[in-house]
């Protein structure tokens, strides 16, 4: 009996079969049509070059017929230059027989002899009173050489000619300079006829350049030279394309380029005359040439549509099949989407709270007057919610993994140091689960190194955190080698290191080695695996690739694992001066007039950190609850700068930076666009609105000050060490000529001041005296510094002195 339905591996085998067919049929279609496309190109350029060629050789023929007709006459100037009548110079007994030649030849419109002053006697006139020593073609003559000029009006008759001059020689063997000069002169209207009769096809014309790139023949009236106005050169026209082409003939190149002239594309074809210093060129339209290719063109859209058919039939083919694929990939780039958008609120959620947590515990430990008990559980405080910012940005990593938006960010470090640190971290682990933990260092390491601190320790710790883990007994090496020393890099050297991970556990099996690396996937026994989920060694393998290389693994039942690799890292030589600049003594306000920050954000939180850091700096702190009350104080107060959350009622950050921007008096305001936000499209989003930087939340004090110093250019106060302090002491007692003190009655109220301990009066009454006479700007820059640490006694010491000294 004949099953009505087909059994799964028949339909598998009818899919197989269908997939072949429709692969080869797609193939065998896409390498004929590749094959008629390169075909088509080949036949296209092929016919292109003939056409092109045909019209290059129009303008030669055209040169040619000239420079036949130029010769001819050349010579017969030659002939009657050596002529005994006309070597005698006797114009009574020479004129004549000019005169018969010209009726003779027919092509001249005058002869001429010129003796070597420059004076001359021709046909029309006789003898001339003119002088022609000026020309060209008389003093090229007169050095001994033939050669035709370039067209000229005759001062005589106003007529354009053109001189073919030779030189007259009294005997052509024995002298050594000519007795006078020969030429004769003929009318442009040969050659204008020849070029004028040049042309391939409708709306094609002609012309001729002489040696200085004027035109001797153009159809454009107001290129050719008159009597009342010499033409103008095409070497100095503005028209880019003419200019170039006329300098391309007057350097007596040839050649055949299509440009844009009077408008549209049209190909010009250029050939240069040996006889005289000319060019003849021929102006085409594009389509004269190319409309011979539509044949060319109709088959090439024939093969194109027939492929198009034939692609989009196997497209409807395969249609049905991708539906399936399409309807799994929707599923999971909504789940992506939801997951995204999961991160983006629950890190904007947890950061927010954070950000207060972290600023006030800043505040604390920044005060002087927080006992040490407090301190050290303030500290503890800080502490803690670092590493919880610090499991939040690695969970968001995991979101940029997959998304290859994570990015490595090297800084200088102290190698050794660095690598003792994490194995000073894992000599714990192991003596906590009782087995040898080795570190084997190289003792050729450089010392300073530029590198990702952050990566390359979460990728150490998390192999030797898998190798202790997978150890129960022996023992677990971390060797650092140097391999190699690469070729440096202009000053930069640069070390192939090899970090490798060696352990005596349990092992993997040859069938887990090649699934070891994958995403959620773990080996071992199953109490093991609960310790985990499976992405460690995911995203190691992913940030090593990043560093340019690889992990290598080998293992062995029973006997344990190796897992190794090799990064190129740079020297760096200036670690320690990184190092000294990441830590800088206590900024306790700025030099110069106070500032005006103004703080927008909808939590209170946010906006008391900002406030209770900057105020004690001497910084005049404005808050604004949402982007409408923001841009209401900003054209009130007209800040120096403004910190702006983005997520906000009423008003976004997004839209109060549009709004200042287009405002005529604060459009120039300097912002920092303060977030929660992670997402990269957030923050070169707020950037292209019109921030000026991006200040991530939890808001870190050093990087807040940096963004202040950097927008607003400014030049710190630092806390006085006790040298520092000491040092001033012993300077109070001598008080320096360079500082100019104020009057009595301004130190008497400043001892008054500082007795009362109202430090913010004394700051602003030094800004008062700076302003009032540059001179005092010393005094009250140290007047300043010493209010800012709260002394009375070094500001009351350092008052006395000069009230001393003026008494």
């Amino acid at each position: 009996m004949i099953r009505a339905n087909s059994s799964p591996s028949d339909a598998k085998i009818h899919s197989s079969h269908s997939l072949l067919i429709r692969f080869l049929v797609g193939g065998t279609t896409l390498i004929v049509s590749i094959s008629a496309y390169f075909s088509y190109q080949a036949a296209r350029k092929i016919t292109l070059e003939e056409l092109r060629g045909r019209a290059f050789l129009e303008v030669k023929r055209g040169v040619d017929e000239i420079e036949e007709w130029l010769h001819v006459r050349k010579v017969e100037v030659q002939t009657l230059a050596q002529t005994s009548t006309v070597r005698s110079l006797d114009w009574s007994v020479t004129e004549p027989y000019l005169k018969s030649e010209v009726d003779r030849i027919n092509e001249f419109f005058v002869f001429q002899i010129a003796t070597p002053d420059g004076s001359y006697f021709n046909t029309m006139v006789g003898r001339s009173n003119k002088n022609i020593k000026d020309r060209n073609y008389f003093q090229k003559a007169l050095a001994g050489k033939s050669n035709i000029s370039d067209p000229f009006i005759s001062r005589s008759t106003g007529i354009h000619l053109i001189a073919i001059a030779t030189p007259i020689w009294s005997n052509p063997s024995q002298s050594r300079s000519p007795i006078g000069v020969f030429n004769g002169n003929v009318k442009v209207d040969h050659i204008v006829e020849v070029v004028n009769s040049l042309r391939y096809g409708e709306n094609s014309y002609a012309f001729a350049l002489n040696s200085q790139g004027e035109a001797i023949v153009h159809p454009n009236s107001t290129l050719m030279s008159t009597l009342e106005k010499p033409a103008p050169s095409l070497l100095k026209i503005p028209d880019r394309n003419l200019n170039a082409i006329a300098q391309q003939m007057v350097n007596k190149q040839q050649g055949i380029q299509l440009m844009e002239i009077d408008g549209t594309k049209k190909y010009v074809a250029y050939v240069p005359l040996q006889e005289a210093n000319w060019s003849v060129a021929l102006v085409i339209p594009r389509q004269n040439i190319e409309s011979r290719l539509q044949f060319l063109d109709f088959i090439a859209l024939i093969l194109g549509g027939l492929t198009v058919m034939m692609i989009t039939v196997l497209w409807r083919v395969q249609a049905f099949e991708q539906a399936q694929l399409k309807k799994s990939k929707a599923a999971a780039d909504t789940a992506n989407h939801a997951k995204s958008e999961f991160l983006a609120n629950m890190s904007h959620e947890l950061r927010t709270p954070l950000n207060g947590i972290l600023g006030c515990a800043q505040i604390l430990l920044r005060s002087q007057d927080l006992p040490e008990p407090q301190q050290y559980h303030v500290n503890i405080i800080e502490q803690c919610g670092s590493h919880l910012l610090t499991l939040i940005n690695d969970i968001l990593d995991l979101s940029k993994i997959e998304a290859r938006k994570l990015e490595l960010y090297p800084h200088d470090l102290h190698f050794p140091s660095f690598l003792q640190g994490i194995a000073e971290i894992c000599q714990i682990r192991a003596e906590q689960k009782g087995i040898l933990f080795v570190y084997e260092s190289a003792i050729n390491l450089p010392t300073g190194v530029h590198v990702d601190a952050k990566r390359l320790r979460q990728v150490l710790l998390n192999l030797l955190g898998n190798a202790i883990k997978f150890t129960d007994e022996g023992k677990v090496t971390f060797k650092v080698e140097v391999i190699d020393q690469l070729p440096a890099d202009g000053e930069t050297v640069k070390y192939r290191i090899r970090l490798s991970v060696e352990d005596t556990g349990i092992g993997i099996t040859p069938a887990e080695l090649g699934k070891i690396f994958l995403p959620f996937e773990q080996v071992g026994e199953k109490k093991r695996q609960t310790e985990g989920t499976g992405l460690g060694l995911a995203i190691t393998r992913q940030l090593v690739q990043m560093m340019g290389s690889d992990i290598h693994l080998k293992s062995q039942i029973g006997q344990g694992s190796t897992f190794w690799f090799e990064i190129a890292i740079a020297e760096a030589s200036q670690w320690v001066q990184s190092a000294m600049a990441a830590s800088k003594r206590q900024i306790i306000g700025f030099e110069g007039r106070p500032r005006t920050i103004l703080m927008v954000d909808d939590r209170w939180e946010n906006r008391t950190v900002i406030t209770n850091l900057l105020q004690p700096l001497g910084f005049n702190v404005v808050e604004a609850i949402n982007g409408k009350e923001g841009l209401e104080k900003a054209i009130a107060l007209k800040p120096d700068l403004m910190i702006t959350d983005l997520f906000m009622p009423e008003m976004d950050g997004f839209e109060l930076i549009q709004h200042l921007r287009h405002t005529p008096d604060i459009a120039d305001v300097k912002i920092i666009v303060s977030s929660a936000s992670v997402f990269e499209t957030d923050q070169n989003r707020s950037l292209e609105a019109g921030g000026d930087t991006f200040l991530n939340k939890p808001v870190q004090v050093d990087e807040l000050l940096h963004q202040l110093e950097f927008n607003l250019g400014l030049a710190w106060i630092y806390q006085q060490s006790e040298s520092e302090i000491n040092s001033l002491a012993i300077t109070s007692d001598r008080p320096s000529d360079k500082l100019t003190p104020p009057a009595p009655d301004v130190l008497q109220e400043l001892l008054t001041l500082a007795s009362k301990g109202n430090f913010n009066a004394i700051l602003k009454l030094a800004d008062q005296l700076e302003q009032t006479d540059t001179n005092l700007a010393p005094f009250a820059n140290q007047l300043r510094q010493l209010a800012r640490q709260f002394d009375e006694d070094l500001i009351l010491n350092f008052l006395t002195q000069y009230q001393v000294k003026t008494a």
